[in-house]
């Protein structure tokens, strides 16, 4: 399974390597400035896993744009923001996200979360 992964966060980034490593999984790193929607075309990975306090993503407009295409709705989107960006995850949720995590709930989950990708 190919993830595709736009997180910038350093502690995350960390994070998602010491679970990804060894495993099943061909993780895939979104540059800085690139924009996801375009990557996820081009890479055609079977999840993606987004940060979406980062306002460089604009999160939630890709989720937005992804589920609303025919050749990328069938990506997996599992997405993080803070617990108290409320207006972010509704949105997210409105945009069609997959799975949505409080950035704790993420870090917790993350090991299962990469071994059960879709």
């Amino acid at each position: 399974m190919r993830i595709l992964v736009a997180v910038h966060d350093l502690m995350f980034s960390s994070k998602i390597n010491a679970a990804a490593k060894g495993g099943p999984h061909e993780i895939a790193w979104l540059p800085r400035g690139a924009s996801v929607v375009d990557k996820v075309r081009e890479a055609k990975p079977d999840a993606l896993v987004i940060d979406l306090g980062n306002a460089a993503l604009r999160a939630v407009e890709a989720i937005q744009s992804l589920k609303a295409s025919d050749d990328t709705k069938g990506v997996h989107v599992i997405a993080y923001a803070g617990h108290t960006e409320e207006a972010t995850i509704a949105a997210a949720r409105a945009a069609g996200c997959d799975e949505l995590y409080s950035k704790g709930e993420f870090a917790q989950r993350l090991p299962m979360l990469l071994g059960a990708a879709r």
